[in-house]
């Protein structure tokens, strides 16, 4: 099993990819009813104003409305005298709605789900959300010094220390019996292989 730190490393990984999958599904998978109603400029910008072939400089919009309030010949391109809607910049005349990803009439976007099954995941990814962040919390309360004094945890370091030094002196005093017995050993395997009557 792995130490708290690296379980506490992966609850967080983990938890990351839980928002990223949640923030995914909730975008995914809405009503696609948009949280804002869309702002429609009832009038175009001046400069949209001015047709493609003009080599007139643009005028200022409250110029150009007085300009057009008086007697003048429509310009060449347009016939009706700008009773047409103005283009936008999305190439049509009701606002430039469609093909933004997300609208009702995309046909890439999935259909979204019923309200019912909607709503009970949701409250699927904020329970999985929840018990996440409850088990970061127990590691965080599991760590070793959490609720312990900078003294307290300094005089337990040098207990620690003092029966890591005891542990590895008893570790080199079983080494060195350990070589004797070999040595031992050694011997009594020599001997069997010379024979019990000597050499033949």
């Amino acid at each position: 099993m792995a130490d708290i730190l690296t379980q506490l490393q992966t609850c967080l990984d983990q938890l990351a990819t839980q928002f990223y999958a949640t923030l995914g599904y909730l975008t995914t998978y809405h009503d696609n009813s948009p949280a804002t109603p869309p702002q429609v400029h009832d009038a175009a910008p001046a400069l949209a104003k001015i047709t493609k072939n003009s080599t007139a400089h643009p005028v200022p919009a409250n110029v150009a409305s007085q300009s057009q309030s008086q007697a003048s010949p429509p310009p060449p391109g347009q016939a009706g005298g700008g009773s047409a809607a103005p283009e936008t910049p999305g190439g049509k005349a009701d606002g430039g709605a469609g093909g933004v990803a997300g609208e009702p009439n995309d046909p890439l976007a999935p259909a979204p789900d019923p309200p019912s099954t909607f709503a009970s995941r949701q409250r699927e990814l904020a329970r999985d959300l929840v018990i996440k962040e409850q088990q970061i919390e127990y590691l965080i309360s599991v760590l070793p010094g959490i609720g312990s004094s900078e003294k307290e945890q300094e005089v337990r370091l040098r207990e620690l220390e003092g029966e890591l030094r005891t542990v590895e002196d008893e570790r080199e005093r079983k080494v060195r019996e350990l070589r004797v017995l070999r040595r031992k050993l050694e011997g009594v395997l020599g001997g069997v292989e010379k024979g019990i009557y000597g050499e033949r």
